[in-house]
Order: C-alpha cells, then structure tokens, then sequence
C-alpha cells in the first residue's frame, strides 16, 4: 500500500470513527435480541409455489443470522478498536482537539485554526501528526 492510500484509509477511520461506534452498538443490540429469541414454536414450511415442501429449519436461519450479525461486529471492531486505543493514550492537547474538531465535529479547517490560534502550517504539520499516529495504531 503507498503511503498515500495508507493516509487516505487512516483518515477514513477517523472520519467515520464515530459512525461506526453508533452502528457497533446498534449490531451489539440485534445480537442480544437474535440470541434472546431462541425459543422455537414450531417449524415452518416453504410457501412458495413449487417449493419442496419441506419444513424450514428457523434454528439454522437463526444461527446463520446471528453468525452474520457477529461478522459485522468484528468488522467494525477492526476499524474502531485502533482509533479507540489512539484516542486514549493520545497525550497532546492541540492533537485532541483537532481529532475532535475535525474528524469528529467535522468543523472547518480555517475555523480550526482560528479557534486554536495557530498558523496554518502548524496546523497541517499537526493534522499530519496526528494521522501518522493513526497509521501506527491501524497497523498500516
């Protein structure tokens, strides 16, 4: 990977950090839920025209739902738990709130530097930083 896609994939995971936290906790939801339906009434038969009739086994759809729900989930702890760790041994204030106003807040970079009150080179040279940072917790 050129060091290029490797900085572009690096600030895709911290733009879509916390996209993907609401959607990690909405799949852990549908987990508890799939698991805590594991009472079967009965089973069901095809209803479609020219089907075998055979009966449906909703165990095995079941599984194979929860299955791919747990798929998703570790997908996204892929990209989450790198930045989640970042985040937390991430010492340098201008660091964090650059993460946070950027990535996170999605603010503009001229207002940034305004609010920050620095030059528009430390700011890039910072932002850069930050994303080699990222680069390093993402295993890149």
């Amino acid at each position: 990977m050129k060091q290029k896609d490797r900085f572009r994939y690096a600030e895709k995971c911290l733009y879509e950090y916390q996209q993907n936290m609401s959607g990690l906790e909405v799949l852990r939801e549908d987990l508890k839920k799939e698991r805590a339906g594991t009472d079967v009434h009965a089973q069901n038969y095809e209803v479609m025209p020219g089907a075998t009739g055979q009966p449906s086994n909703p165990v095995q759809s079941r599984v194979m739902r929860i299955e791919h729900i747990e798929g998703q989930i570790k997908q996204l702890e892929r990209w989450t738990k790198p930045v989640t760790q970042m985040i937390e041994n991430l010492k340098n204030e201008v660091l964090n709130k650059i993460l946070e106003q950027m990535y996170f807040n999605r603010m503009e970079r001229g207002l940034i530097i305004s609010e920050l009150k620095v030059s528009r080179r430390t700011f890039y040279y910072k932002r850069r930083e930050l994303v080699y940072i990222a680069i390093s917790y993402l295993a890149l």
